[in-house]
């Protein structure tokens, strides 16, 4: 089968569509700030996306998903909302923080140039779960498993104000 695909194909090489992946990244330092800033500018990219493009109604495709977050409409749309802000605010500040770091990548070594660029994603990533946390914790605290409003919830009656029986 190889035999007959590569007679059709005569001395067309497929392989020549392929960039050069050594003439896009043409040193390590570019390659690096790639890498580096990538995650943030993905980020920043899905902040927005929750802040302006969010599904209005709960769905397991698109959105940022949470189990309290997608129990009501209010409580998907505080959601979205909530990480959309979170996101793109700490996509902006990554972006920022990790483009100084990948400018200084012009002065460096190529070790210290790897090992800076493995440092800062590394913290990329625990940012992102710590920002998790925060928004998980958020919905938590503003709605419960039912999708009900925190505030909107009657306190229980304490003993005293329970309405005590009638006696005869």
């Amino acid at each position: 089968m190889v035999d007959f695909i590569k007679s059709l194909l005569g001395d067309f090489d497929p392989t020549a569509l392929l960039p050069d992946l050594w003439a896009i990244f043409d040193n390590l330092d570019t390659a690096l700030r790639v890498v580096v800033l990538a995650g943030p500018l993905c980020l920043l990219g899905l902040g927005l996306l929750y802040l302006l493009a969010a599904p209005k109604e709960a769905n397991h495709v698109f959105g940022y998903r949470h189990f309290w977050g997608m129990s009501s409409e209010e409580a998907w749309q505080y959601t979205q909302k909530t990480a959309g802000l979170v996101w793109t605010g700490l996509g902006f500040v990554m972006t920022v923080a990790m483009s100084f770091i990948c400018n200084s990548y012009r002065d460096m070594a190529w070790e210290a140039m790897l090992f800076s660029a493995l440092v800062s994603v590394l913290v990329e990533l625990l940012l992102v779960f710590l920002s998790t946390l925060l928004i998980n914790a958020l919905v938590i605290l503003q709605f419960d498993r039912k999708g009900t409003r925190r505030s909107e919830q009657k306190p229980k009656a304490t003993a005293e104000e329970a309405p005590q029986p009638a006696e005869e």
